[in-house]
């Protein structure tokens, strides 16, 4: 069976298909857990399954073919193309392994190497009709319309039954001059399915083009009866609504598209410039408040909302507005003379004079840049268009702070410190453990797991009167024969509480009578860096200045928390964990390379510590290397941190600035 994922009707339709019975789908039964996980959309646990049969089976081919693609439904292509790349080293013969590394390379925008790919792929096979079609959008992305026409057509020649290739095809002879033809190919797909809301979506804004705007609106009708929630087509109904002067119709789909999607931003302006055309300004400023709330960066929403608040003499807000304009683009003479304007209107003449002659200024440059001046320096073109392009804003990571990486719209957290920690039996039914060591496994055994310790970055939380029983019993053991073992056991269920001062007395106590005791050692430097944080995070960090408050910086010191852990390593250099925690204390100390060697060494000591790869990641993205990050998070999310795949879609899937 396969199934086509389309991107839209006017932007190019990527085939990404399920392999056919002849892939081999039943040669090994112990893949096909994995297989139905991936049918059923469950790719975590694909890439679960398929991580088992690796470690017994490393010399198979197939369990990395398919994790590659569980990994590429879950947009980590960079981790895909690894995989796709062992499948190919390991037969070479792997026709499916080079047609979707195409793919995976083709949405890293890398078109040479995916051409490089479908064309092995084809010398393969010539007999597949997907690969010739996959290889057609790489040439339309790289502008071979030609190429990519020629590519679909032999498609066609071998499945004439392929919906996306007629759709394709359409969308490349539209734009070499043949609307028959794309005419033609919409038909077709049609007389396919008649319930394809991509094939009556492209045919309509065929008609557009045409401006037959009737037809345009009968085709949109019958491609929203069968999706009435697609965006785009409601986008392009309401585009042709407008063009018929029908206004009301078009606010009415833009208003459709918004109770579908609230954040389409595309929408919301669109609606704004109806309304103000329709001298609607209160509300057409305000859905230009919703697209700047997504679009901070962008000029044009600022002067257009510049503009409109002068038209409701909102002078103080349009100054505001054309001056920020001003701030991103400082080549930009309308919002000059715009902001000139205004301060003519409020009767600033000598900074009306000032803008003015600002406007004058860089209307010379230009000019002298066009004569060929070369010393007349103005922003470039290409500048102005990322400012005013929505899609160009790309979202950065701004603070390391407190354990945080953060931009404007996202909180992405690192993973926590380990801590040893108390499991009862229904922690155990929780989940799994996440990691042992030797030191847990001989505590555990030596007290037949009563009680049963773990080191885990889990938070554990157990009922308050559950916690206070505990300290109770253990607090009298104690008083009557103190023990190492019942003041390391408080402590843990003081640190549960929050009662780190107590907690850090109850592991001192364990060294005085055990020295070097490392569990009670590492325990303590944990709960002295839980307690900084948690007086960092109830603490006020203002101070008030005359009358205003002022944001202060507070310097933490962890000196004694890293003490701690060194002194762990100093008895056991292979007690990894606190080599971790230390990357995480100099990432709240803002120390990001040195956190980076500590995740590193972590790595290099232990292959598959999948929270060291994570952190590793989030700071090579805070550091600008994203093809670093991606490969990390990738190895995250395949060892089992799901969060990591979401982390890869936002940030990381245009590879290094």
């Amino acid at each position: 069976m396969k199934n086509i994922l389309c991107k839209g009707f006017w932007g190019g339709l990527l085939l990404l298909l399920t392999l056919s019975a002849s892939a081999q789908w039943n040669t090994y039964n112990m893949l096909q857990m994995g297989k139905n996980a991936i049918y059923f959309d469950d790719y975590v646990s694909a890439i679960d399954n398929f991580n088992n049969i690796i470690r017994i089976k490393p010399y198979l081919s197939e369990p990395y073919f398919f994790r590659g693609l569980a990994k590429m439904n879950l947009d980590d292509y960079e981790g895909a193309i690894a995989d796709y790349t062992q499948a190919i080293d390991l037969n070479p013969n792997y026709f499916y392994a080079y047609m979707y590394r195409g793919i995976a390379y083709h949405n890293l925008r890398k078109f040479k190497e995916a051409m490089r790919d479908y064309n092995e792929a084809i010398t393969l096979d010539p007999s597949d009709a997907y690969v010739y079609a996959n290889r057609g959008i790489t040439k339309a992305e790289t502008g071979d319309y030609k190429g990519a026409e020629k590519d679909y057509s032999k498609s066609l020649m071998i499945d004439n039954k392929l919906l996306a290739a007629y759709l394709n095809r359409a969308i490349m002879r539209e734009k070499l001059d043949d609307p028959e033809g794309a005419m033609a190919d919409c038909n077709a797909a049609i007389k396919l399915n008649m319930f394809s809301d991509d094939a009556f979506g492209l045919r309509g804004y065929l008609w557009y083009k045409q401006k037959d705007y009737h037809n345009a609106i009968e085709d949109y009708n019958r491609a929203l009866k069968a999706n009435p929630k697609n965006k785009k087509i409601l986008m392009s109904r309401a585009i042709v609504w407008y063009e018929m002067k029908k206004f009301p119709d078009a606010l009415k789909d833009y208003g459709e598209i918004i109770k579908i999607d609230s954040t389409y931003i595309y929408a919301y302006y669109n609606r704004a410039m109806l309304r103000a055309e329709v001298g609607d300004y209160n509300n057409a400023i305000s859905d230009l408040d919703k697209v700047v709330e997504t679009n901070p960066d962008n000029i044009l929403i600022y002067f257009n909302r510049g503009l409109l608040k002068m038209e409701i003499k909102d002078y103080a807000g349009a100054y505001e507005d054309f001056s920020e304009s001003i701030r991103l683009y400082p080549d930009f003479v309308k919002a000059y003379l715009a902001r000139a304007a205004v301060n003519n209107a409020l009767q600033h003449y000598a900074a009306a004079d000032e803008d003015h002659g600002r406007a004058l200024a860089v209307m010379d440059r230009y000019r002298k840049m066009k004569e060929g001046d070369r010393n007349a320096l103005v922003d470039t073109t290409e500048n102005f268009q990322r400012l005013i392009d929505f899609n160009a804003r790309e979202d950065k990571m701004r603070d390391v702070i407190n354990g945080r990486v953060q931009d404007k719209n996202v909180i992405v957290s690192l993973r926590d410190i380990f801590c040893v920690q108390y499991l009862s039996l229904d922690s155990l039914r929780n989940g799994k453990v996440q990691y042992y060591n030797t030191h847990i496994m001989n505590y555990n055994q030596q007290h037949n797991y009563q009680p049963s310790l773990s080191l885990s970055n889990r938070k554990y939380r157990y009922p308050a009167s559950f916690i206070e029983e505990n300290i109770q019993q253990l607090s009298s053991k104690i008083t009557q024969q103190p023990t190492a073992d019942d003041y390391l056991l408080r402590g843990i269920f003081y640190m549960n509480s929050r009662e780190y001062p107590k907690a850090i007395e109850d592991f001192m106590a364990v060294n005085e009578l055990e020295p070097n005791h490392i569990l009670a050692l590492f325990n303590q430097a944990n709960a002295r860096m839980q307690m900084l944080d948690y007086i960092e995070s109830i603490e006020d960090n203002t101070v008030e200045v005359i009358g205003e408050e002022k944001q202060v910086k507070r310097i933490i010191d962890y000196s004694q928390v890293l003490e701690g852990y060194r002194k762990c390593l100093e008895i056991d250099p292979a007690f990894i964990f606190a080599l971790y925690n230390i990357g995480n204390v100099y990432v709240k100390s803002e120390k990001i390379d040195q956190a980076i060697e500590a995740y590193s060494e972590v790595i290099r000591q232990d292959k598959e510590f999948a929270e060291a790869y994570f952190n590793r990641g989030l700071l090579y993205i805070y550091t600008g290397r994203k093809a670093e990050a991606n490969a990390d998070l990738s190895k995250a999310g395949e060892l089992g941190i799901i969060d990591a795949y979401n982390i890869i879609k936002r940030y990381c899937k245009e590879g290094n600035d």
